[in-house]
């Protein structure tokens, strides 16, 4: 039998803490996550509903994308961040993000734009930058931790505000990273 999907009223947000049966918090155990995800997927596999008529292959087969999705948010910072504030009822969106930072931060944000722009795709480059990229990520995500357990959602907007932005260059810099 598979468990239902618990969904929010406001705008019908699924709550993919509940869906993986995961403590609704910033700092998930992800080993933790994964062992919860592997066991879930192993109930909607597909050889476990081999017998059932096709109307519950198809619902094992939708509850094993909705995990999938599920455990793709939650495992990665930026993302559960921004699932965890919807879920709260302070969505981070496009409109908000930028109004919520600092100036001082976007200049940084500007000189590492530019900086990737001249390192182009030349690893020596590019390496520092990731390294300093991923020093601020980290800090960002121990800030995060205690905002959202302090409850303090405004901290926790500008927070991951901030996150999305340094998310966007670090997809940027494996983007200009030479395959190996």
């Amino acid at each position: 039998m598979l468990l239902s999907v618990r969904r929010l009223t406001s705008a019908t947000i699924t709550d993919r803490f509940a869906l993986l049966q995961a403590a609704r918090r910033f700092d998930l155990d992800l080993d933790q996550l994964q062992r919860r995800y592997k066991l879930l997927m192993g109930e909607t596999h597909p050889d476990r509903h081999s017998r059932s008529n096709t109307a519950d292959q198809q619902a094992a087969a939708d509850h094993a994308s909705e995990l999938t999705d599920a455990y793709a948010v939650l495992r990665a910072p930026h993302t559960r961040a921004v699932h965890l504030l919807e879920l709260l009822g302070k969505p981070l969106n496009e409109d908000t993000g930028s109004t919520l930072l600092c100036p001082t931060f976007l200049m940084e944000v500007m000189e590492v734009r530019e900086a990737l722009v001249e390192a182009g795709k030349r690893l020596d480059k590019l390496q520092p930058l990731r390294d300093a990229n991923t020093t601020s990520m980290e800090r960002l995500y121990d800030e995060l931790a205690s905002a959202f357990a302090a409850q303090d959602m405004e901290q926790a907007l500008k927070l991951t505000a901030r996150l999305q932005y340094l998310q966007r260059i670090e997809e940027e810099i494996h983007e200009r990273m030479p395959v190996k």
